[in-house]
């Protein structure tokens, strides 16, 4: 049977077909060869039918597939911990039976057993594996791409300062978390959906862990639930205010502590509540 000229993606999550079936595992789209070891008991092999796999290139530069799911994928940032100490590097889990070589010419730190740290996976040039590199900073983009106000990006910690956390926005580019835009407590190397504040004039990115409300129709809707959520109260009045905790308020209703202040300011301005130091109320 003839292959086809298909190239999957080194390092990724690749959807190719079952082409042929042998007596050592599975030949699928592109040459790539699926072990025995590596396929689940309960596949139904049927020929032509497409399959999830990670691929990889083993010692003898073969194309290798996986159905099991890496944490990380060639191009990304992860937290990973560190499972052995070698003589040339530090070898980490990322959920595949063998584990991902971090050498110790591409880490900046020194590290022992059970450690975790934030790495960037490539493909190196020269032995064509895939490694791990803590020498992020050249990997990280200057120039964010157009993003929008509440655009959603994923966001990985990379590390705290006193404004905030310094964040990895798409696996590409710097951000940061301001104090008023963190909703619990977080820790390094945690990742989330995070929202695209107003981007600045420098091109640095802003993020926020609450969804961004940025249009009229959005905030007249956050002032209705302000106002049902005080007329469902028998006494009309609510112990939340705009000296509450961003915390407190993200509870209430979701949001940050600046949508809710203007919200309820603009409920203030036209009669409806009464404003107190730890309340809102119905105006009678």
């Amino acid at each position: 049977m003839s292959h086809s000229p298909f190239t999957p993606k080194v390092g990724h999550i690749n959807r190719l077909t079952i082409e042929q079936q042998t007596s050592r595992g599975l030949m699928l789209a592109g040459n790539v060869f699926l072990p025995n070891r590596a396929i689940p008991e309960d596949l139904v092999v049927t020929i032509g039918e497409p399959l999830e796999v990670f691929v990889y290139v083993d010692n003898q530069e073969e194309l290798i597939a996986t159905t099991d799911k890496p944490y990380t994928e060639v191009g990304k940032f992860a937290d990973l911990q560190v499972v052995e100490v070698a003589s040339f590097g530090y070898f980490l889990d990322w959920g595949l039976p063998k584990d991902l070589l971090l050498p110790f010419r591409e880490s900046l730190v020194d590290l022992e057993v059970d450690d975790f740290v934030i790495v960037y996976t490539y493909i190196d040039p020269v032995t064509h594996k895939i490694t791990a590199t803590t020498k992020y900073e050249r990997h990280i983009q200057a120039t964010a791409p157009n993003y929008k106000t509440g655009d959603k990006v994923s966001v990985l910690v990379e590390s705290k300062t006193p404004l905030g956390l310094k964040v990895i926005v798409d696996h590409a580019y710097w951000g940061v978390v301001y104090q008023s835009d963190i909703v619990g407590e977080m820790h390094i190397g945690d990742e989330f959906t995070g929202y695209i504040k107003p981007v600045r004039e420098d091109g640095k990115l802003d993020v926020s862990m609450i969804p961004i409300i940025k249009t009229n129709e959005a905030r007249h809707g956050l002032e209705g639930a302000i106002l049902k959520a005080l007329k469902a109260n028998k006494e009309g009045r609510l112990p939340v205010s705009d000296k509450s905790d961003p915390d407190v308020i993200m509870s209430h209703f979701g949001v940050s502590k600046a949508a809710f202040k203007r919200a309820i300011g603009a409920l203030y301005k036209n009669k409806k509540i009464i404003i107190h130091k730890d309340a809102i109320e119905l105006q009678k």
